[in-house]
Formats: structure tokens, C-alpha cells, sequence
């Protein structure tokens, strides 16, 4: 039998497994730990010490689930941060700058803040770089920078599962309150209390509206671009939407003929953002007087599929510590899943 011939089965043996197997899919995002006030130094909430005990926690639950494709956001400082990850894992990544202040290269404001969005994957999934949209906010790009709000962006990659090229995005919305009833009805008690001046409550109230139009903005034009990109191939999405079903920014994906992963396969409520059970959050961000107040737990971290796949599990990871640490002020979501062979 020739060398040639022995080249060939073994390739189709290698792509028929690939196409075969099922994909362990893990979102999460690793919480930049800054508060996002100030000019030339954001604040930090924790120390030094408490953010690198928080890495090795996510590091030891990466080893322990080994997922086969990665995406995280708030990864700060990238590029070195998504290096470092990607190199404690062996796993390939691609990222782009998602939020940088006023930034020419490596020299800026705030001097702590360069956060940016990663998809990493095994090494045998040949993930490949496919590009980047900003959604909103001022240019962003990888060397120069100028916002002093907000900014979001969705970036795109590809991965080869057997003889079929996968779409892999990942993106970080806008955060705000939410224009919920139940937030309405908190903010009017707490006026008719008089915790909250009636001016307060109708600030609140224009924060959660200009929010939902934000992200309204940034579901249509995201939307387009990954049509654009990924046409009628199979894809993946994921990232931290702050946003929950039932709202239009995440249902317009839903209609498109995006799968909510964990949605479709759990009946529970697999809240990714719990401030009534996560550590970090009660220690380092929830003020002194909030705890008589209902707990925030909503589901707003997402695996989204299209296309033709066989959804095998997910659940919520990253909910339980590490040696007493929490890796996040977020949950993460795991997916596994299956490519039907055509």
C-alpha cells in the first residue's frame, strides 16, 4: 500500500471523526474586575492577588470540562490576556480590542483598561480569523482608540469540523436596567417610599429605555453582519447579551432561526448573573444598603446555534467556587452539540 494511499485514509479517518463527534461549546464572561469610573485609571475592586486567584479558579474548571471551543468576554488586558489563556489551555485564539479609552498602541487612558473579546478552540479545529464589527460607540480599532462611553463589537471566526466550515462568533451588548415590569415596580415603590426622589425614578426609567434602544441598534446591524459573513453555513454565537428572552433585541434571533442551546434543552431558569449567589458580586459590587432589595438573577449569557445540529446538553458552569473563589461576577453556559452529517 502506498505512502500516498496511507496519507489519504488517514485523513478521511481524522475528518470523519471530526464530523462525527460532538463539540463541547463553553461562553463565559471573566469579569474585568474594574468599575469603569475615572480618566487616567479605572477603579479596581479587588486586588492583585484576588484577581490572579480567580484566574487559576477558571483555569482549573477549563482543564476540568476541556471544551473544544472558548469564547469570553472582558478579557483584560488583551492581547496578553487571551495569549496567556490560550497558551494555559494549548488552544488556538483569535481576539480584537473592545473597549480602550483614548489609546494610541500601548500608551493611553485609562491606563488599566484594554478589554477585548476572545474565541479560542483546539488545535485540530484550525480556527481561522473571519473579522470584526463594532456595533457602537467611538473607533475602536487595534491600535488606535477614542471613546469615553461604552463600546461593543462582534468578532467572528471559523473553525473546520469535519469536511464543513463553522462560523464562531462572539459579542459583549450594551449594558443597562432593565425595562422590565418587575424593575418598574421597584423603582415606583422605592419613590412612593421616599428611598428614591421622584426625578431618580424617571432618570431610571430614561437609563432602561436608552438602553433597550442601544441594544436594539446592536441586534439589527449584528444580525446583518453575520447573515453577511456566514450565509447559510452552520454557525455558533455566543457571549454576554445583557439581555433576557422575551426581549426584542434577543427574540429577533429566535425568529431568524437562531436556537437558544440551553433554552431549548432546560426547563429551568439557568441564570447567568445571580447577585444572590454570587460571591463576587455580593462582596465587591452590590452596595451596603441593597440587601433588603429583591436579588438581580437573570439569564443574559448565550450559546445560539443555527443550522443543522443535534443538541445533546447544557447547563450553567463556573456557579459553584474554586478553594473559596468564585472565577466571575458571571456564570457561564455550556453547550454540547453535534453537526448532522449531510
Amino acid at each position: 500500500m502506498g505512502k500516498n494511499f496511507k496519507h489519504a485514509a488517514g485523513l478521511l479517518l481524522i475528518s470523519t471523526l471530526l464530523q462525527a463527534q460532538s463539540l463541547t461549546v463553553v461562553t463565559i464572561n471573566v469579569w474585568s474586575g474594574l468599575d469603569y469610573l475615572g480618566y487616567l485609571k479605572m477603579g479596581e475592586y479587588e486586588t492583585v492577588a484576588h484577581r490572579e486567584a480567580r484566574y487559576q479558579a477558571l483555569i482549573t474548571e477549563l482543564k476540568r470540562i476541556e471544551p473544544d471551543i472558548l469564547g469570553l468576554n472582558e478579557a483584560n488586558k488583551v492581547p496578553h490576556y487571551a495569549e496567556r489563556i490560550a497558551r494555559d489551555l494549548g488552544m488556538d485564539e483569535i481576539h480584537h480590542l473592545g473597549i480602550g479609552g483614548v489609546r494610541a498602541g500601548p500608551i493611553g487612558l485609562p491606563v488599566n483598561l484594554r478589554e477585548g473579546d476572545v474565541i479560542l478552540a483546539k488545535p485540530e479545529l484550525s480556527l481561522k480569523w473571519e473579522g470584526r464589527l463594532q456595533l457602537s460607540g467611538g473607533p475602536v480599532g487595534r491600535f488606535f482608540t477614542f471613546h469615553t462611553t461604552d463600546a461593543t463589537q462582534v468578532v467572528a471566526g471559523s473553525v473546520q469540523v469535519g469536511n464543513e466550515k463553522v462560523y464562531v462568533f462572539v459579542t459583549h451588548w450594551h449594558a443597562s436596567p432593565f425595562l422590565t415590569p418587575e424593575h418598574l415596580t421597584l423603582w415606583r415603590a422605592d419613590s412612593a417610599a421616599g428611598k428614591v426622589t421622584p426625578k431618580r425614578y424617571a432618570a431610571n426609567k430614561r437609563e432602561a429605555e436608552a438602553g433597550q434602544r442601544w441594544r436594539e441598534g446592536e441586534s439589527v446591524k449584528m444580525l446583518n453582519y453575520i447573515d453577511k459573513i456566514a450565509g447559510k453555513a452552520p454557525l455558533l454565537l455566543m457571549g454576554d447579551f445583557n439581555a433576557m428572552r422575551g426581549m426584542p433585541e434577543i427574540e429577533r434571533y429566535i425568529r431568524a432561526g437562531f436556537i437558544d442551546v440551553y433554552g431549548e434543552l432546560n426547563e429551568t431558569p439557568g441564570y447567568t448573573w445571580d447577585d444572590a449567589l454570587n460571591s463576587n458580586i455580593i462582596q465587591y459590587q452590590l452596595p451596603e444598603n441593597d440587601a433588603t432589595k429583591p436579588r438581580r438573577r437573570h439569564r443574559i449569557d448565550f450559546i445560539f446555534a443555527r443550522g443543522d445540529w443535534e443538541l445533546i446538553e447544557s447547563k450553567v458552569v463556573f456557579n459553584q467556587p474554586v478553594k473559596g473563589i468564585m472565577p466571575s461576577d458571571h456564570f457561564g453556559v455550556l453547550g454540547r452539540l453535534k453537526l448532522r452529517s449531510k
